[in-house]
């Protein structure tokens, strides 16, 4: 599937909210799942609270928990990153054991790999993690600041990745995502940035500067590509998700518009005195993201945003149209006034 040449962006609507808190409390990360199923990787603080991986459906109803706290084989103590591959077998990676451990979609063990270190193989605080075309895993291991390559099973292949602020360099990476052309994605935490790499670790481009400005970083997180090349970046210290096109330029940033859940109905309307408190409060900052910390789309254009302060996921639907080159002008100087 190719991308298209131009997009006519209707909008971004705002659609429903999953989870709540005491169920998806303090969500890290998540992955859209099949026939509806949505797995998200709770981290509450203190963790005690809730760490766990959550399995929800699209229609917000509690299906149950994988694993649980502790740091045995098959638990979880300070998890980050959530992914899935093809048969929606769960890979978690955990900073406070460092390692990645691997779940089936039901919540069986299979296996987990990694040990504290520097050496090629080991970690120091991995974060974020993401499958290849060919299901290899890249790894983000933040605290040595550098990307590693394994196979499924743990087998190292590859690395790259230093210590710096220069094109290429990395200070605490945290989120990393691979597009369907096979570039990886790195959130550059520390550096305020997000670097674009060819799959051997070829720096292709970056975006973002420190600040609070469109555009800008505060701490980011997590980043997504959907099949349009579009980039859409947690930005944690900024309480906010933003949206560039594949060439990196600025779009546009959702602040969070969330109505309760289902879940969240029910809690409130069982209780009285919730109920009049909801009645007297002021609305508009409960619908506002409080420290986003990862954002995934599908490819039917719908972004998750796993929203932590607030214990939900706020989902959005994305309305754009490809274009053709001859429906639509040349480029123009970014100066002149858009419609």
């Amino acid at each position: 599937m190719s991308r298209p040449y131009a997009l006519l962006r209707a909008g971004f609507p705002y659609i429903k909210s999953i989870g709540i808190r005491r169920v998806t409390s303090g969500p890290v990360d998540l992955v859209i799942g099949k026939e509806g199923r949505v797995y998200v990787l709770c981290r509450a603080a203190p963790p005690e609270l809730g760490t766990y991986i959550r399995r929800c459906s699209w229609e917000d109803e509690d299906l149950g928990t994988i694993s649980g706290l502790g740091t045995v084989e098959g638990e979880l103590l300070w998890p980050t990153a959530l992914i899935a591959d093809l048969e929606e077998n769960l890979y978690v990676s955990d900073e406070g054991c460092h390692r990645i451990s691997s779940f089936s979609s039901e919540g069986q063990f299979l296996g987990c790999w990694g040990k504290h270190g520097d050496r090629d193989g080991e970690f120091n605080r991995p974060s974020g993690i993401a499958f290849d075309l060919e299901e290899n895993i890249y790894v983000v291991d933040s605290l040595n600041h550098r990307i590693q390559k394994f196979t499924k099973d743990g087998k190292f292949m590859m690395k790259w990745g230093v210590f710096g602020t220069g094109d290429g360099e990395l200070n605490m990476p945290w989120g990393i995502t691979v597009d369907e052309l096979g570039y990886v994605y790195v959130v550059d935490w520390r550096n305020d940035r997000v670097q674009k790499f060819t799959k051997d670790g070829e720096y292709v481009f970056k975006l973002g500067t420190s600040g609070p400005g469109d555009g800008a970083f505060n701490r980011p997180t997590g980043v997504s590509v959907d099949r349009d090349g579009d980039i859409y970046v947690a930005d944690w210290g900024n309480n906010r998700v933003q949206l560039f096109n594949s060439e990196g330029r600025y779009v546009e940033k959702f602040i969070g518009d969330a109505t309760l859940s289902k879940s969240a109905c029910e809690l409130v309307r069982a209780n009285q005195t919730v109920l009049r408190l909801r009645e007297m409060a002021c609305l508009e900052p409960q619908k506002r993201l409080r420290g986003p910390l990862s954002v995934k789309v599908d490819d039917d254009g719908r972004m998750y945003i796993a929203d932590y302060g607030s214990h939900r996921i706020q989902v959005y639907q994305k309305e754009a149209y490809p274009l053709e080159p001859h429906e639509i002008a040349p480029p123009m100087s970014p100066s002149l006034m858009t419609v």
